[in-house]
Parts: C-alpha cells; structure tokens; sequence
C-alpha cells in the first residue's frame, strides 16, 4: 500500500507542476488500475469492478488528450 500511495502522490504532484513525468506516471498507475478490475471482474467473478474500467479509460484518455494539447504550438 506504501507502494500505491507514493505512486499516486507522486503523480499527483507532478500532474500539479504540468510535468511530463507526472502524466505518464498517472497514465501508469490508471492503466494498473484497469488491469487489476478486469482480473477481479473475471477471475474472481466480481463484476462489481467493471464500473472502474469506463471510469478508469475516460481518466486515461482524458490525460492522453492533454499531452498532445500541450506539445501544440500556442497561436
């Protein structure tokens, strides 16, 4: 869990300073997130889970969107 948390604090403040690094790694932490719903969802039958992936994939696309919103030329 120490793990975890200093990931997603890590993330969070390098997505505050608008770095590079702070993107990626929250791209990371939310695509290991939507791994370990989906074996949830279909090894251990909890379909519970299953509402993190739309959540967890608008989150991922939504920071995706924003790299290449950043590396555009400001007009």
């Amino acid at each position: 869990m120490a793990v975890i948390g200093a990931a997603c604090g890590l993330s969070a403040i390098g997505l505050a300073k608008n770095a590079e690094w702070g993107r990626r790694l929250a791209i990371g932490v939310l695509v290991v997130n939507l791994i370990g719903d989906s074996l949830n969802a279909f090894v251990r039958h909890d379909l519970r889970t299953l509402i993190g992936l739309p959540i967890g994939g608008l989150m991922i696309w939504y920071l995706f969107s924003e790299g290449r919103a950043s590396t555009r030329p400001k007009l």
